[in-house]
């Protein structure tokens, strides 16, 4: 097919996966009070939940997802997809009006009136769709100009996302361990890979596409997803919006995952506004169907894409509803249970139907759960986790741009503890700052670090509080123009920073593969036996782990072929076996040639041929000039293949 028949049938299978069963969940389950920007953030969260549930229910009962079961499932989603944006686009809803151009909800509608006229005033709000729209269009394009040199997905996790995406093309379904590449359970969060498979099937697209394309789109959709959260907490489009833009330009997370592949926790940061979004609207709105069956499903999402994003929402809930329960009890509320308790019993619906996933996972990961405390001082906390883990928790906290939003989300946070419908999430947000410090309790596997990279979320939404409160308190409310005026540098310098600040957002340490690389995989993938077995670089990572260097540690995923350091999950295995791996990587780790000791591991580990790059890793190329029973096989800018031609002999 042609490029442009190609990218065309991308996009399009893109909207299938991220909007199909989401839109089809809308014609059944139809909230009249939403706008079309919270739909279009609450059906991407129910399809990517839906699809992982799917997974799941597949797994328990030992199905096969077959292509044509696949293709017949979205078919049938057309119909009712088809009659929700019937409904949709025909829909006008009852007091309209009043909530969208209410002049007292809005006090910028009074002023846009005032310049405009009339006619302004009846397109206005088709404007403001507009320009949302607009917004949302140009994240996407932004997101993918950011990865423009990109060829394979960044750094460590991306090796075992592309590996676990094509482990379920492989098998029809979650596959019960990662042989036969490690003897490795899996019991990973997969709502993401689920997703990435789907549209890896339907686009006919290579995993590693896949997972680097769907993470810049749901990257862009966490934008929709922050404005939904906006409108729960305010009712005001502005604050929604400028959260959204914040996060879309300004905040170096979540644009900065990609250079990690974080793409889980992507998922899972994705899912939580809109979880505390319901939330919210079944506390503040009432507890209607269709907002509990959704919570409950997009509960079950969040647990299956990000355990850290459901401990963060499930503390969002403790708050909430103990707020709720409190509020009964002082004002006497006999009926207030009728809002706490559906809320209540959806969560924990939510928790049931991802049950036997969490079950499986907290079988095999139990003994890595940990609760200490650590003391306060800089050597406790780098013998904990790392050298200078408070200088990089400072870095997690920059550039520029974020230092200074920070700041001025202090006050923000502050007036937002005085306002009944802000004050829950003020107070998360003390709570989500405080776990953020590397001292005192700790709960492993996860930390500060963690906490950190997610504090986007409020300090947009806190940064948006004080800016609309700010230009709603001014002593210049009546002078319209120069208001607008005000309004509009003031964003557009934020703006304008943040792209410039986030416009190289890969970091240059992270890219393992370039493209010379790639080149090499895709020579062995039509050239070498599937036998094959590659010696690979590496170099000491965390935990008394390793990881590799170069394009090498791609082989397996994209390849098939075995290299002598599996993915980074090989650390979820028996500790024998972890052993086992670590203890050759470190012989690896001191190869300076064609040494007894080299020979002693190819023999171990039946190596058959090296790969090597000229500025990565301990082991370089001219360390085999003139090595008996080593041959070069290819080279191509900076990389080397050698074939190891007799692993029996060469060390006689």
């Amino acid at each position: 097919m042609t490029p442009i028949i190609t990218t065309t049938w991308a996009l399009f299978a893109g909207l299938m996966v991220l909007f199909l069963p989401g839109l089809a969940w809308l014609s059944l389950f139809w909230d009249p009070e939403q706008d079309t920007f919270e739909r279009l953030a609450e059906a991407i969260g129910v399809s990517i939940s839906i699809t992982a549930l799917l997974a799941l229910l597949a797994y328990i009962f030992g199905w096969q997802v077959s292509s044509i079961a696949m293709v017949v499932f979205y078919l049938l989603l057309v119909p009712p997809a088809i009659w929700a944006l019937r409904r949709w686009w025909r829909e006008r809803k009852p007091g309209e009006e009043t909530a969208s151009h209410s002049n007292e909800n809005y006090p910028l509608n009074e002023d846009i009136i005032d310049m405009t006229g009339n006619w302004f005033s009846r397109w206005q709000d088709k404007l403001r769709y507009l320009i949302l729209a607009l917004i949302f269009f140009s994240v996407l394009i932004w997101r993918f100009y950011q990865i423009r040199d990109v060829v394979l997905p960044l750094w460590v996790d991306s090796i075992h996302h592309v590996q676990i995406v094509g482990l379920i093309l492989e098998n029809g379904g979650l596959p019960d361990t990662f042989e036969p590449y490690m003897p490795v359970p899996f019991y990973y969060h997969y709502a993401f890979h689920a997703l990435a498979t789907a549209y890896s099937f339907i686009a006919r697209m290579s995993p590693q596409d896949s997972v680097l394309y769907l993470g810049q789109a749901l990257n862009a959709a966490i934008t929709l997803a922050v404005y939904r959260l906006g409108k729960a907490l305010w009712g005001d489009w502005r604050r929604a919006a400028l959260s959204a833009l914040l996060v879309a330009f300004v905040t170096q997370m979540p644009a900065y995952y990609v250079t990690w592949g974080r793409y889980t926790l992507l998922t899972g940061m994705l899912l939580l506004p809109l979880a505390m979004a319901l939330a919210l609207d079944i506390i503040n709105k009432g507890a209607k169907f269709s907002r509990v069956i959704t919570l409950i499903v997009i509960t079950a999402g969040i647990l299956l894409a990000h355990y850290y994003a459901a401990i963060l929402f499930a503390l969002f809930l403790v708050i909430l509803g103990a707020r709720a329960v409190i509020g009964d009890i002082r004002y006497k509320r006999y009926s207030g249970w009728k809002t706490w308790l559906p809320l209540l019993l959806a969560s924990f619906a939510g928790f049931l139907i991802a049950g036997p996933w969490l079950y499986r996972m907290w079988g095999y990961a139990q003994e890595g759960v940990k609760v200490g405390a650590i003391q306060l001082t800089i050597e406790a906390v780098d013998r904990l986790y790392f050298p200078e883990y408070l200088r990089y928790l400072w870095r997690l906290l920059g550039p520029d741009q974020n230092h200074t939003l920070l700041f001025v989300a202090l006050p923000g946070l502050i007036i937002s503890l005085f306002h009944q419908r802000t004050r829950t999430f003020g107070i998360w947000t003390i709570i989500l700052c405080i776990i953020s410090l590397p001292v005192g309790v700790y709960v492993a596997p996860f930390r500060p670090d963690h906490a950190v990279i997610v504090l986007f979320l409020p300090t947009a939404v806190m940064v948006a509080e004080l800016f609309i409160t700010a230009t709603d308190w001014s002593p210049i409310e009546k002078i319209s123009s120069l208001k607008m005026v005000s309004i509009l540098i003031i964003f557009g310098a934020l703006v304008a920073w943040g792209i410039w600040g986030t416009r190289s957002v890969i970091n240059s340490a992270t890219v393992l593969a370039t493209k010379a690389d790639l080149e090499a995989i895709n020579w062995i993938d039509n050239n070498l036996p599937q036998e094959a077995r590659f010696l690979i670089n590496v170099a000491h990572w965390q935990y008394g782990n390793y990881r590799g260097v170069d394009g090498g540690w791609w082989i397996t995923p994209l390849t098939g072929r075995m290299t002598s350091l599996p993915n980074a999950l090989y650390g979820m295995g028996e500790g024998a076996y972890v052993q086992q791996v670590n203890i050759s990587a470190a012989k690896i780790s001191q190869i300076e040639g064609c040494t007894p000791e080299f020979w002693d591991l190819v023999h171990e580990e039946r190596l058959t041929y090296i790969y090597l790059t000229q500025s990565q890793g301990t082991i370089r190329p001219n360390h085999f000039d003139n090595c008996l029973g080593i041959e070069l096989i290819y080279e191509n800018e900076g990389v080397y293949l050698y074939r190891i031609e007799d692993i029996i002999n060469a060390n006689t």
